[in-house]
C-alpha cells in the first residue's frame, strides 16, 4: 500500500486513480465505486454525521465484508488526526481487525472522534494525532510514528504517557438557557459541555499571526445550524458557500477580510464540527472572536 500525504489536499472523487482509497476528508462524503476499487471512508460532507460512521470505523467494517487491500493500493490522506491514523494502520494491518483490543480502540476513537468530547477520548487518542495547537508541519514521518504507537497498543507494549499539560483556551459557548457566554477551558470542549453549553468556538495562536478556530455543537440533536460550510468541497467560488450555516458565513467573511485566502483552504467541516482555513503556511484565521462571535449570534441569540 501506497500512501499520498498532501496536507489540506481536496480531491474529487472522480478523479480518484483506481484502486485507491480516501480518508477522512481526503474525498469530501463517503463513496464507493467497486468496480474500479476506489473508495472515500469520510463522515464530513454528504452525510448525517449523527448516522455516519467515523472513518476507522467505517474502514474496519469495509475490511470485515471483504475490502482488498494490496501493494498497489494508494491511500490518500490530507490531514493526520488519531482517526485518520488509526484508519491507516487498519488498511496496513486487515488481518488484525477482529482483535479485541483494536475493535476496541476503533469503537472508541470514532466515537470520540466523530463526537467530540461528550465520549471520553481513549488514552491513545491524543498520542496518535498531533497536539491541539501544535504549529509542527504535518508529514509521512509523523504519521509513522503515530502507527508504531498503534502497534504497540495492539501488541499489549504500549505504556500511557504521563498527562499531557492543560491547554488552556478561551472562546464563547451557547445554551439556550444562557446565550453566549464567554469561557475558558484547560480541556477543550469537554469543560463546555460539561459546563451544560451545548455549542461554542474556542480559539488559539496559529502562525503568521493568525488564530486557529474550532466551533462545535454536541451532536446534530442541537439546531443550531453550525455547518457545512460550502455546498460542494472544496469550494471554488462564492457560489459555493452556504449562507445559512455559521461556517459557511465565516466563510464569506475570512474573504471579505483577506482577498488572498484561497477557496479550497477556506472554513469548512461538517454538519457538527469544523474550523478556520488551514493553509499551506500553517496559517489560519484573519477574524478576531468578535467579528466570530457576531456570525455565531446571527443564528442563535
Amino acid at each position: 500500500m501506497k500512501i499520498n500525504f498532501v496536507f489540506g489536499q481536496v480531491i474529487d472523487f472522480a478523479n480518484l486513480p483506481a484502486n485507491s482509497i480516501a480518508l477522512d476528508g481526503a474525498v469530501q462524503g463517503p463513496q464507493i465505486d467497486a468496480v474500479s476499487r476506489k473508495f472515500s471512508f469520510d463522515h464530513h460532507a454528504g452525510c448525517t454525521r449523527l448516522v455516519t460512521l467515523a472513518s476507522c470505523q467505517q474502514v474496519a467494517t469495509a475490511l470485515r465484508l471483504g475490502l482488498v487491500v494490496d501493494d498497489e493500493t494508494q491511500v490518500f490522506v490530507n490531514d493526520l488526526d488519531a482517526d485518520t491514523s488509526l484508519s491507516v494502520w487498519l488498511l496496513a494491518n486487515p488481518d488484525r481487525v477482529n482483535e479485541e483490543r483494536v475493535k476496541e480502540i476503533v469503537e472508541k476513537v470514532g466515537l470520540t472522534d466523530a463526537h467530540g468530547p461528550i465520549f471520553t477520548a481513549h488514552p491513545l487518542h491524543r498520542e496518535i494525532g498531533p497536539a491541539y495547537g501544535s504549529k509542527e508541519p504535518q508529514t509521512v514521518a509523523m504519521l509513522e510514528t503515530f502507527l508504531v504507537k498503534i502497534t504497540q497498543y495492539a501488541n499489549g507494549e504500549w505504556q500511557a504517557p504521563p498527562a499531557r499539560p492543560e491547554r488552556p483556551s478561551k472562546g464563547y459557548a451557547w445554551s439556550p438557557k444562557l446565550g453566549w457566554q464567554a469561557v475558558e477551558t484547560k480541556t477543550g470542549f469537554d469543560d463546555v459541555y460539561n459546563q451544560g453549553f451545548l455549542a461554542g468556538f474556542l480559539f488559539a495562536e496559529a502562525p503568521n499571526g493568525t488564530l486557529m478556530y474550532t466551533v462545535a455543537k454536541r451532536s446534530d440533536l442541537v439546531s443550531l445550524s453550525l455547518g457545512p460550510g460550502a455546498v460542494k468541497r472544496p469550494p471554488t467560488s462564492l457560489d459555493d458557500y452556504r449562507k445559512d450555516t455559521i461556517l459557511g458565513q465565516l466563510a464569506l467573511l475570512e474573504l471579505e477580510t483577506n482577498s488572498e485566502q484561497s477557496h479550497a483552504a477556506n472554513w469548512g467541516g461538517a454538519s457538527s464540527i469544523g474550523g478556520s482555513p488551514r493553509n499551506p503556511d500553517g496559517s489560519q484565521s484573519q477574524l478576531t472572536p468578535e467579528q466570530v462571535l457576531e456570525v455565531c449570534r446571527r443564528f442563535a441569540k
